[in-house]
């Protein structure tokens, strides 16, 4: 059998997507859900990766981390497993092979340790817009220390514009200016030839949604607080939180926005919000202008003219009838990336990953095969030992 593992990863979460036998990918799905949330639990032998270390990082317990990003700027945090100390970057490979080796007992069906995959394990990355290069850099070389030798980053944005262009959406002679919004940040890439690096890049951080979504994601916050005034709750990470659930409540817009939302201590919350309140804060934002300064800077700085400049909106936060119709009235060409297409572009990154599939040759009993070509090479001189494969997650 032949197969492969994709994993996107954000500041905030990994999702996971797989395929085996050059069949149609799909999702590896982990207890209702192909993302997992990057959060950490670490006590003896016990490791828990996800919803479940959440929890008890919320609670402050001492073994729980979340901020991955964040606290692996301490080289000298560090946390214990199996009675070893272990650098806290190593938490990222110990969750990652933790949920490679339930696709190996789940979709493989096979008792094997990870042990025996690891050399050859088709293992690729999808670094989602708010992952810098360095961090990029150092989760593959997590793995490769480790002694996955088969692993590759995908560029999800070429394949992305091949499947633009094959829609009529784009063409060779435009530039792109591609905005995404991620987690309330709005990153701005701008391409003055698709098939080449981007040119010039800049984030906006509160400006990565339609503004309605994240003035609802404010009310919500205000609303729960002046019920529960008890809470101590971090106004920017809790709407940060919960803007994917603003953009659906939105889509259906009603003159009580009403339910229950989930915070990022895992509990559930009340909220009542009343569409006219939300509208009459809507005319006193402003922030619109920043957004149109940026836009501008960006074409004149690359003496690259509007006309001939497509405007490509991605992510759900920002995908919206609203902010595509504020952009509208001061830019021509301005879309909304569909869902379709991005489908469309997971097929074509498999099917690119699928022609270079080759099944795992048997383990050698000896020496192990040097790394690809394509990559330094590997020896086991001053090489870390691996660790040991984890037990099952307990919740």
């Amino acid at each position: 059998m032949t197969y492969r593992v994709l994993v996107k990863i954000s500041r905030r979460a990994v999702s996971f997507w797989y395929q085996t036998n050059g069949n149609g990918y799909a999702p590896l799905v982990i207890k209702d859900s192909n993302e997992v949330q990057l959060y950490f639990y670490v006590n003896g032998n016990d490791f828990i990766f996800g919803n479940a270390a959440r929890d008890l990082f919320h609670q402050h317990h001492p073994n729980a981390y979340g901020n991955y990003f964040e606290i692996i700027k301490d080289p000298a945090k560090h946390f214990i497993i199996y009675g070893n100390k272990k650098p806290v970057k190593q938490l990222f490979y110990y969750g990652i092979e933790q949920c490679l080796s339930f696709f190996i007992n789940t979709v493989l069906y096979k008792s094997d340790s990870i042990e025996s995959y690891r050399q050859h394990f088709a293992l690729h990355f999808l670094f989602d817009v708010d992952i810098e290069d360095k961090e990029k850099a150092l989760i593959e070389s997590l793995f490769i220390d480790a002694g996955y030798f088969n692993t590759s980053s995908v560029n999800y944005d070429i394949a992305l514009f091949e499947v633009l262009v094959k829609h009529l959406i784009i063409n060779p002679r435009n530039n792109v200016l591609l905005l995404n919004g991620l987690n309330g940040t709005l990153y701005f890439k701008l391409f003055k030839d698709f098939q080449q690096p981007p040119v010039n890049r800049l984030s906006m951080k509160g400006q990565g949604a339609d503004p309605r979504v994240k003035l609802l994601a404010e009310m919500i916050i205000e609303y729960i607080i002046a019920q529960q005034s008890y809470l101590s709750l971090d106004m920017e990470k809790e709407t940060g939180a919960i803007l994917p659930f603003c953009t659906e409540q939105l889509s259906h817009l009603t003159p009580l926005i009403r339910g229950e939302v989930e915070l990022t201590d895992g509990k559930r919350h009340w909220f009542v919000v009343k569409e006219r309140s939300l509208n009459e804060r809507l005319q006193y934002y402003s922030n619109d202008q920043a957004v149109y300064a940026n836009i501008d800077d960006l074409l004149a700085e690359n003496k690259l003219n509007v006309d001939n400049t497509i405007i490509l909106l991605e992510g759900e936060e920002i995908s919206t009838a609203y902010f595509l119709n504020k952009l509208l009235k001061r830019y021509p060409h301005v879309k909304i990336v569909e869902s379709v297409w991005l489908k469309d572009t997971m097929e074509l990154i498999f099917s690119g990953l699928s022609k270079r599939i080759t099944a795992p040759p048997p383990l050698p009993q000896a020496k192990p095969a040097l790394p690809p070509v394509n990559r330094p090479p590997v020896t086991n001189a001053g090489k870390p030992p691996l660790p040991p494969p984890l037990p099952p997650s307990k919740k």
